[in-house]
């Protein structure tokens, strides 16, 4: 059976290829274009970004097409935003839709169709859409894959306001309930997330392992200069926006005791987009660590690659992922790695065996610990590290997408009162 797939791209902005959930979908592009059974994949983007998703279509110009998702006219987008909640809390309160009958019913359906028109040749011209994030205020008629990366944001809700939080989850119902099959990339986050938190039935759930990514372009010239005060060499890196479930407090307590007795103290490097929040500020005054923290934001992809080239390591002390980017990236640029030990990352790992250094991301003692093996031995364990990443890079992202496309291939077999 030949496939004609959608893949969702917008979500307020396009996914990029390099970036986030795009490297996902651009891994997943790559390897679906080397499957005989996808006749088709229409890329959506934002309308006015299409050119983000040229990589992409470039791929296989004859099957890959990139359509611009239009907004509704102003005048229409309120009055159907309006009816479309008070559509999910008449679901949330009655189990029935608004579309079923009254007044609200009828404005429903007629705005619907109208906003639809225009996109009906694309919207309907797919066997299957997928949908590479939850958070999608967008019906089909098609059927759906959804895939939840994780649902952090349900654990660790000190970033969201209640009634923000409270309006993800009920998408989040919405999206999975109306979604043939639910999919995931861990079975961490499968058993946690979408049959414990999400109680979604194990017959409409599936887990499918993903590669590593493609896009660590190394570049060919020599490594940037790093910034003022950061040591070459003698800094740990972490690379993540600051959020609470990153972590970054752990790495920030354990530096009063990892440089108590050096003469040559060890630094920290923080990259992402958000700056330092007031708490994290606070404790590094509170422990007078204030010249070994480099805060630099968001860097370019060639000052990145320097400081992964330049690091003594790469540190993840993250209490809640599905997996780490971080990780396989440090590794693809010949940099060693220090893993929180949780379980989504033991799975990541599982090829580097023993190899692998894991600290509790509870526990700066820990942390040091994990830390002074590396110490002991960084050439030897870098080089079992990178033997590890190679066992790693075996399942390539066409092995992933054969497996996808057995997951779509069930979806469209499955009826919807089966799902």
């Amino acid at each position: 059976m030949t496939l004609k797939l959608g893949i969702w791209c917008d979500y307020g902005v396009t996914l990029e290829p390099s970036e986030g959930i795009g490297v996902f979908v651009a891994n997943l592009v790559q390897g679906l274009t080397e499957q005989s059974s996808i006749q088709r994949i229409v890329l959506v983007s934002k309308e006015g970004q299409e050119h983000l998703l040229d990589p992409l279509k470039q791929l296989a110009p004859q099957r890959i097409e990139v359509v611009g998702n239009s907004k509704p006219p102003f005048y229409w987008r309120k009055p159907w935003k309006m009816l479309r909640q008070a559509d999910r809390r008449s679901i949330e309160r009655t189990g029935k839709s608004i579309r079923q009958s009254g007044l609200q019913g009828i404005a429903y359906r007629w705005l619907s169709s109208r906003i639809n028109h225009s996109k009906a040749s694309w919207l309907e011209g797919v066997d299957l859409w997928l949908l590479p994030y939850v958070g999608l205020d967008q019906e089909f008629s098609k059927p759906t894959v959804v895939i939840v990366h994780d649902l952090v944001t349900y654990h660790f809700s000190d970033g969201s306001l209640p009634e923000k939080l409270g309006a993800f989850k009920r998408l989040v119902n919405q999206v999975t309930s109306r979604a043939r099959i639910v999919a995931c990339m861990s079975n961490f986050i499968l058993h946690k997330d979408l049959h414990g938190t999400l109680g979604l039935p194990a017959h409409k759930t599936r887990m499918v392992r993903p590669a590593v990514p493609k896009d660590f372009v190394h570049s060919q010239g020599d490594s940037a200069k790093l910034a003022d005060g950061i040591p070459s060499g003698r800094y740990l890196l972490y690379p993540a926006a600051f959020r609470s479930y990153k972590n970054h407090a752990l790495l920030l307590s354990a530096m009063p005791v990892l440089n108590r007795d050096r003469a040559d103290p060890l630094h920290l490097v923080f990259t992402g987009i958000t700056q330092t929040p007031a708490n994290l500020q606070r404790l590094i005054e509170d422990l007078n660590i204030q010249p070994w923290v480099h805060v630099l934001g968001k860097v370019s992809r060639g000052e990145l690659e320097s400081l992964y080239k330049q690091a003594f390591a790469t540190a993840v002390p993250s209490l809640y992922e599905q997996g780490s980017f971080p990780l396989m990236e440090a590794l693809s640029f010949g940099c060693p790695i220090l893993s929180s030990d949780i379980p989504s990352l033991r799975e990541q790992l599982d090829a580097m065996g023993s190899d692998a250094i894991f600290f509790d991301p509870h526990s700066a003692d820990s942390f040091v610990e994990s830390l002074g093996a590396l110490e002991l031995d960084r050439t030897g364990i870098l080089k079992r590290q990178l033997a590890g990443f190679e066992r790693m890079k075996k399942r390539t992202w066409s092995d992933a997408a054969k497996e996808w496309c057995e997951v779509f291939r069930e979806a469209i077999a499955t009826t919807p009162n089966t799902a």
